[in-house]
């Protein structure tokens, strides 16, 4: 456990606070939100590539489309296959 994980834990707070830990809303089979991201590592219409503070975000589907982004925060829409959490 890393120094910033145990006093996240000794002070009892939520890893998307502390450490902007990604945060990934899945909205039904065309929609997911991720909050907290670093960067948009690869991109094309059937898989998408984030990375995040704690890993890789791994969107797969057909006919992605980056439908909306910040710079926290971004919405993809398409027929989404897989979403999955590489972690470092």
């Amino acid at each position: 456990m890393s120094v910033s994980e145990r006093f996240m834990t000794a002070m009892e707070l939520p890893g998307d606070l502390s450490c902007k830990a990604p945060i990934i809303t899945i909205t039904g089979p065309s929609q997911v939100q991720i909050e907290n991201y670093k960067s948009i590592l690869s991109y094309t219409s059937e898989k998408l590539i984030v990375v995040t503070c704690q890993g890789r975000v791994i969107l797969q589907g057909k006919n992605l489309e980056i439908f909306h982004y910040t710079t926290w925060e971004m919405e993809i829409k398409g027929q989404i296959l897989s979403v999955m959490l590489e972690r470092v």
